[in-house]
């Protein structure tokens, strides 16, 4: 039973855990200490809280727990950023415990005493892992996969060494793509293993900490609180230039403008009480303008709101734009000066960047890169820019800045409200609204509130400050507005999907049949339960309305069978032909002689019968509901094995894997069976060389490129690279329309699984061959094609993630042809700064 943390910390349990609490040199709050306790308790956590409210202590003094206790910790991050930066800062606050890193990208110290990685890292370990528990094959380092040879970066006996796992930002469970890995990642870690949550405030966290339960013997602590130590205090800002005043003439409106721009307007107080009276200054102050048709220009109300809030203290700032594009043209918008008028001040800011990149061995080659010296030349304002679309180095270099307190502004997306470190004193919205992939909409409420609560400084800050630049977005409804300020916290739903991988994943696990007892723990069978209680909840008040008609049917003067027939025959009068339609005339001419009642006594059979529908109907539906998990797992079962992915021993009634099936089970970057089809049937790709192989796998990569430029068919250049495409997409789409066949849904994403937009610019990067060519290719060619370096780097990382995975295929099946081609590719394409380096490693 869930453990609710909701009152004041006792005092008795203060003293008894007082030693704990006395090692940091600050008042914890409650919901801090009972976490604390509940952790020497050997019960899991489950923390959930506003951002900048603390909730990363229990993680840390976990982490410190289990090292004391000689037991290694997990400790998993939703992105490979935050896990490189986590990495960063607990091995420099840490420096008598080791730390590992595996993000895919980089592999670092396996061996260590805390391992943080991203969780499908986590995720593919629990599956692979037990497997080899079970075969008792030992375990060694394959030095061309840089693996073991169970094809993980590292190795942990989970039963005897692991103590705990700790999950930052679990709320990414509600994540539409990849919320299923935590799902199945908790469900896969054994009971005795204790889990530290850390959360953002979400709806129903008492639910979400029973299903974490798993019914085992630990119990989950709910420690809670939804009390910011720096209460946040929300504003408005709008602007005026001299055109306003020429345009309008009116005295007291122009009186009115004067009064309430270039102010903070207050919208909404600490205590969550939204400000009607600022709410109307503004609509007034924006109507004026649109009935004069108004604009305020960017350049000039980004400077009048940054001049400010230099000169209220209220730097430093994040200013959150919602396009990677307009963050680096609102960063070089602005004009104020920023920082101390030393004149040293930018030199040693240069310096400094100098200095930390300087770590790395080919560092020369950032010092030149246009991107750099953009950069640098910001960082000397006190300005910094932050989205993914930069090189991962680049981004580190501004977070590194931000820690030391060099950068006063910072321009950032939305992904950088995700765990990373940001002491900031204000949070600086230049739009409520944002495009989601789909349409553009309003933040969502635990979108906006992860942002904002960026604002305010523990232990420096009394008050953090939210500011939003209305000049540069249409102002929402009010009742939008408080929905955005104040709305409930997210609704965590399933993500859960019975998939191709999870399946053969199981199998290869040792199960051999009732696969869908494992889907059935998962938390799509709570709602599935809650379908099921509403729906027998209708079947019962159903079933008490026949029975109550039972008394009216035994009283009528016409007997049901006859009233039946009656209402058969208006039914099929509408559909008849001319000659039938007379027959059953002439037969409802003889019972309406015969009964003279009939006509309301077939109006009560008639809502007999529609009652009696609807009981079938929801009996129906109850049976197709309560089998629904066990029903998907046959039909995915069912394309496996049609596919010769799976066998079925009828005389066992077990299933097992085929070869088919192991190659698939090994390939979790890209749709498992597609990519098998494609090995299996071009014989391991005998026919590409390794220019061309590179060239066919980007298409699994995922690469932000404008409308007019996107390719919606394979268009390469290379006649044998198009023709393995176009087989490849044959082969998705077969699947895809299967799904659809089979009425079922994998969860994977068949619209944007295949992109044709830089099949040719991988296999030219291929061909560059010094560094004068890969400058070139990066700052001309790139651009040219509307693609950053930092989203060419990733699909590259893709790539070679890729090619990892069948490698292990490749020396799993001996195929020794097809492995040398592979082994070829990560030197190839990951050269000059299109590499995986990191500061923080």
């Amino acid at each position: 039973m869930v453990f609710l943390c909701n009152s004041p910390y006792p005092q008795a349990s203060q003293e008894t855990y007082q030693s704990y609490f006395e090692r940091y040199p600050f008042p914890l709050s409650d919901f801090q200490k009972y976490a604390i306790e509940a952790i020497v308790k050997e019960q899991h956590v489950l923390v959930t809280a506003h951002t900048g409210s603390g909730k990363t202590l229990p993680a840390e003094f976990g982490i410190s727990h289990f090292h004391e206790k000689g037991k290694k910790v997990i400790y998993t991050s939703p992105i490979k950023a935050l896990s490189n930066q986590k990495y960063y800062e607990f091995s420099k606050k840490y420096p008598h415990i080791s730390f590992g890193l595996f993000t895919g990208d980089i592999k670092t110290n396996p061996e260590a005493d805390v391992l943080i990685m991203t969780t499908e890292i986590l995720m593919n370990y629990l599956f692979v892992s037990t497997q080899h528990k079970k075969t008792d094959e030992p375990t060694v380092f394959s030095q061309t996969t840089n693996e073991f040879t169970n094809g993980l970066p590292f190795q942990i006996d989970i039963q005897k060494e692991l103590g705990c796992v700790v999950f930052d930002e679990v709320h990414y469970i509600n994540d539409k793509e990849r919320g299923q890995t935590w799902e199945k990642t908790i469900l896969m870690l054994p009971e005795h293993i204790q889990m530290i949550m850390l959360s953002a405030t979400i709806d129903n966290p008492q639910g979400f900490a029973k299903w974490c339960e798993k019914d085992g013997s630990k119990q989950v602590w709910l420690a809670s609180t939804n009390h910011r130590v720096v209460p946040l205090t929300h504003y408005a800002f709008m602007t005026n230039n001299e055109s306003v005043f020429k345009h309008i003439h009116d005295k007291t409106i122009q009186k009115e403008i004067k009064d309430n721009t270039n102010k903070l307007i207050l919208l909404q107080e600490h205590n969550g009480s939204f400000q009607q009276g600022g709410y109307k200054k503004l609509y007034s102050i924006q109507e004026h303008y649109n009935q004069h048709r108004l604009r305020m220009n960017r350049k000039h109300t980004l400077n009048k709101l940054v001049k400010l809030l230099h000169d209220r203290e209220m730097l430093p700032a994040i200013a959150f734009v919602f396009s990677r594009k307009q963050v680096e043209s609102c960063a070089q918008d602005i004009t104020v000066p920023l920082l101390n008028e030393e004149k040293d001040v930018p030199f040693n800011i240069r310096r400094e960047c100098e200095q930390i990149i300087r770590k790395l061995p080919n560092h020369k080659e950032y010092l030149e890169l246009p991107e750099y010296i953009m950069l640098v030349s910001l960082l000397e304002k006190g300005i910094g820019i932050h989205h993914s679309g930069m090189i991962p180095v680049l981004r580190e270099i501004v977070e590194i800045m931000i820690s030391k307190k060099y950068i006063y502004l910072l321009f950032a997306t939305e992904s950088f409200a995700i765990g990373l470190d940001c002491p900031i004193k204000t949070a600086v919205f230049t739009s409520m609204s944002k495009y989601d992939g789909h349409q553009d909409r309003y933040l969502h409420a635990h979108e906006y509130t992860q942002m904002a609560g960026r604002a305010g400084r523990r232990g420096i800050d009394t008050v953090g400050h939210v500011v939003h630049c209305n000049n540069l977005f249409p102002l929402p409804r009010d009742y939008d507005y408080k929905l955005i300020l104040g709305g409930k916290p997210q609704r965590l739903v399933s993500k859960f999907n019975i998939t191709f991988g999870l399946l053969l994943n199981l199998m290869k696990n040792g199960h051999t049949n009732d696969f869908h007892l494992f889907s059935s723990k998962s938390m799509v069978q709570n709602e599935i339960n809650r379908d099921i209680e509403c729906i027998e909840y209708q079947i019962e008040e159903y079933k008490k309305a026949l029975d109550e008609n039972k008394p009216l049917l035994n009283s009528l003067s016409t007997p049901y069978e006859i009233c039946c027939d009656m209402i058969s025959m208006d039914e099929d009068m509408e559909y008849a032909s001319n000659k039938k339609r007379k027959s059953l005339e002439r037969k409802k001419t003889e019972l309406l002689e015969t009964y003279k009642n009939i006509h309301n006594d077939c109006q009560v059979a008639l809502s007999h019968q529609q009652l009696e529908k609807k009981y079938t109907s929801a009996s129906s539906e109850l049976t197709s509901i309560q089998s629904l998990i066990q029903t998907d797992t046959n039909k995915t079962l069912t394309i496996l094995l049609d596919h010769e992915f799976v066998d079925f021993n009828e005389d066992s009634m077990q299933w097992n894997m085929t070869t088919y099936g192991k190659i698939a089970s090994q390939i979790a970057e890209v749709h498992p069976l597609v990519l098998t089809r494609m090995i299996i049937q071009n014989n391991f790709f005998t026919e590409l060389t390794t220019e061309q192989l590179v060239g066919v796998l980007s298409v699994f990569c995922d690469v932000k490129v404008p409308e007019e430029y996107r390719s919606t068919i394979p268009n390469s250049k290379d006649y044998s690279v198009n023709m393995f495409i176009e087989q490849c997409k044959e082969i998705t789409d077969e699947y895809l329309d299967m799904e659809h066949e089979y009425n079922i849904c994998t969860g994977f994403n068949y619209e944007d699984s295949l992109q044709y937009d830089i099949v040719d610019l991988v296999m030219e990067w291929c061909d560059c061959k010094n560094e004068h060519e890969c400058k070139f290719f990066l700052q001309k060619t790139l651009p040219e094609h509307q693609i950053s370096v930092g989203d060419f780097n990733k699909a590259l990382l893709k790539i070679v993630t890729i090619t990892r995975e069948l490698m292990v295929i490749c020396e799993d099946q001996n195929d020794i042809d097809c492995l040398q081609k592979l082994k070829g590719i990560e030197p190839l394409i990951l050269k000059y700064v299109a590499t995986s380096q990191s500061l923080y490693v």
